[in-house]
Formats: C-alpha cells, structure tokens, sequence
C-alpha cells in the first residue's frame, strides 16, 4: 500500500515538472516573439524550444526573423540551431543568468532593392528606434502588480555570460539576374561576453537588441569588405550584355549597316 501511494507521488511530481517545463516552452516562444518582434519591426518567430532542467541545458530551432515589406525573400536571417546552457538556480530568482549561447551555421540573407536601401540597413535603423519603446514597456508589465506567466517572465531581468555565433555566411539577393549565387560569403564568428554583466541583468528587450545588432552591423561590415554591396561594376556589365546584344542584334538586321 505504501509503495503504491509513493508511486502515485512520484508520478505526480514527475505529471507537475512535466507541465511546468511544457508551459516554460509556451513562455519563451511568447517571449520572444514580442519582445524580438518589436524591436526589428517584422515578425519573429521561435518554432521550436527543449529545456533539460537536470543539466540546465537548452536547445531552440526555427528562430527566423522575417524582412521588411516589399522585399522578395521572406527571412533577414535564420538563426538555425541554438543551444544554451542556463544556471538552473538562477530561474526561481529575478534574474537569470545564462551561462552561454551558441549559435551555429544562421543564415542570413542581404537583399537590395537600390544602392541605397537594404533589408539590413532598415533594420538596423528599426532596432535602434524600436528598442527603447521596447524596454518602456518591458518595464511597464514588471511594475504591474497582477501579471500572467508570460508577464512574469517578461519581466525578469537577464545576464548572458557569453554570445558565440559560428558557422554562418551570407547569401545576396541583388536585383540583377543571374549574380545572385556567386555573391555568398562567410559571416566571421561573433563573440559577445557578459550582457548585462555591469547593471547585475539587463532586459529581455535590450538583451535581444543587442545580440541581433551586432549580428547584423558584423554582416554589414562584411558585406561592404566584401564588396557584395557594389553592384555597380555588376549593373555595368549586365548593361553592357545588354547594349551589346542589341547592337548585334541591330547588325543582324542591317539598319545601320555593318
């Protein structure tokens, strides 16, 4: 009789962790999506979350970051696989300290429309503009006394010991025909340390902002160095296949002789 009511609790510890670390997914994905979505101005999306509260390890999959209106490929970037290792004591306190995230092979994807416009340059400009607002309201939801799970969450502060991003490289977009494959370059590995180390945890809003800003002025800086932003030696040529397929074509007709 007492092995069986010992076997119930343990199986209804084990029903309580289990909806726990379930709703924890719900969370994080409902996190991240607001906070991430506000700040770049597109829709951020978290498809997938695995946390293992015994070694405090976690893995995320199918985080994308949509671009702006108006471009032809639908991502910015996809940041591809994800693992993080989070102190587990630190969850049941105000802020959380993530020891390290790692993230492998993104992908991101540099579209122009003209010279001077690109999809990261304008969200660049979005994350620098969006984040305070973003923060505000972040802080708004902490001050409130009655708060959802989600609010909760939303309102603990965080510490990121260590940001690395390796593996990645850049694929261009340009609008001239038939360039696009030879333009891919490698995104150099990026390393940030101790985020919101200094004021002991900074926000989820600012946390984010500050990772995807530096992933994206490291491509940016890459995409100039790599000249994958001068397409006017490329426009050049195209025009200069084009005039010239003309002028044959004019020859083979002979309107202005040969």
């Amino acid at each position: 009789m007492k092995k069986k009511i010992f076997i119930s609790l343990v199986a209804i510890i084990l029903l309580a962790v289990g909806a726990v670390w379930l709703s924890l997914e719900s969370i994080v994905k409902t996190v991240v999506n607001k906070y991430g979505s506000e700040i770049t101005g597109t829709e951020v999306k978290l498809g997938g979350f695995q946390f293992s509260p015994l070694n405090g390890t976690a893995s995320v999959s199918g985080l994308t970051v949509a671009n702006p209106k108006n471009y032809k490929s639908p991502y910015l970037f996809d940041l591809g696989s994800i693992n993080v290792k989070v102190d587990v004591k630190s969850l049941t306190t105000d802020t959380i300290v993530i020891e390290e995230i790692n993230i492998q092979k993104p992908v991101i994807t540099y579209e122009m429309r003209s010279l001077t416009q690109n999809n990261i340059k304008q969200i660049q400009e979005n994350i620098s503009k969006n984040t305070a607002s973003a923060v505000k309201e972040e802080q708004k939801t902490a001050a409130e006394p009655k708060k959802s799970a989600e609010q909760k969450a939303a309102s603990k502060k965080v510490i990121i010991k260590k940001v690395i991003v390796a593996g990645g490289e850049i694929k261009a977009e340009t609008p001239l025909e038939g360039k696009a494959a030879a333009l891919d370059v490698k995104l150099p590995e990026i390393t940030l340390k101790d985020i919101g180390q200094d004021k002991k945890g900074e926000s989820i809003a600012a946390s984010i902002s500050k990772i995807f800003a530096k992933i994206l002025n490291t491509a940016s800086q890459t995409v100039v160095k790599s000249g994958l932003n001068d397409v006017k030696n490329i426009a050049k040529e195209n025009l200069d296949n084009v005039v010239g397929g003309v002028k044959d074509k004019v020859k083979s007709i002979g309107i202005f002789g040969k």
